[in-house]
């Protein structure tokens, strides 16, 4: 009579198991588990590189810079002023010398994204006020720790905050190229454009229709035959928004928002917000 074998249980790799011996938890799943929790993180950070923040992700991102410009600041001064006469940095001088520079300029930045919307003539005005008051927003914070630097005047702290400015309108000039770049490729290619989607941020909008969506990208629409539940799940979660149960939205591509009950894209489409979904919009 034959029995069939029925295969145990697979040894665990000598390492694995004697770390679990121990009971700690192996290294090779201490690498896999700091991977999983990075990986939302580097995919958000490509994504908000290429798209202007909402307002609670500036706001998070703007603490976390003067925080870091504080504490390089106290670091620095601890360390310099220890080796000359052992004085110390109050925590309010190092707040205002450590942002004077980084805070200005990421605001400017972020500004010069919404900035760069606007009709040609009037995005380079604006972005030229943006700068200037980049430059004055960090003259004002340095000067409230001038008297640490009394031979400090005017000219020299607008001089030093320029090459900031400079640095962010290089960092908007890049953003700018790089969506040009992106809206000029074709994402269609002739011989399998109905079985692909195409990337992501070539996507304005996508509609359902039965078992098909319309994805709209590169100024053509095209109908694929993949459900827009199925197209949802293959999607950057912070790029795209659902508006109403049939549209999917790239919130990068949303040119006004009437009212919170429409949404205007930049292809000049017009998509009703289903009242389940005013939620999803743009707080900013």
């Amino acid at each position: 009579m034959n029995h069939a074998r029925i295969p145990g249980p697979k040894k665990l790799p000598r390492s694995l198991d004697h770390d679990l011996a121990r009971g700690g938890i192996p290294r090779k799943l201490h690498a896999i588990m700091l991977l999983q929790a990075v990986r939302p993180a580097r995919r958000w950070l490509n994504t908000a590189l290429t798209r202007p923040l909402t307002f609670a992700e500036a706001l998070v991102i703007g603490l976390a810079l003067a925080a870091a410009g504080t504490a390089y600041c106290q670091i620095y001064c601890l360390l310099a002023l220890q080796q000359m006469h052992g004085a110390t940095m109050p925590l309010a001088a190092s707040l205002a010398r450590g942002n004077a520079d980084v805070l200005p300029a990421f605001l400017v930045f972020e500004s010069g994204k919404r900035a760069l919307q606007l009709s040609r003539v009037r995005r380079w005005l604006v972005i030229a006020a943006i700068l200037a008051g980049g430059i004055v927003l960090g003259v004002v914070i340095r000067s409230q720790v001038r008297d640490m630097s009394p031979g400090l005047t005017l000219r020299h702290m607008v001089v030093d905050r320029t090459l900031f400015m400079l640095l962010a309108a290089a960092a908007l000039a890049y953003y700018s190229l790089r969506g040009r770049r992106a809206m000029s490729e074709d994402p269609w290619r002739e011989s399998d454009e109905r079985e692909r989607i195409p990337p992501s941020n070539a996507i304005e909008w996508i509609k359902a229709a039965g078992n098909y969506v319309e994805i709209r990208a590169a100024g053509r629409t095209r109908l694929l035959r993949i459900t827009l539940r199925e197209t949802r799940a293959l999607l950057p979660d912070d790029q795209f928004i659902q508006i109403h149960r049939s549209v999917i939205v790239n919130r990068e591509r949303i040119a006004t928002v009437k009212g919170r009950r429409s949404v205007e894209m930049a292809d000049g489409t017009a998509f009703t917000v289903g009242d389940a979904h005013r939620s999803n919009l743009p707080q900013d």
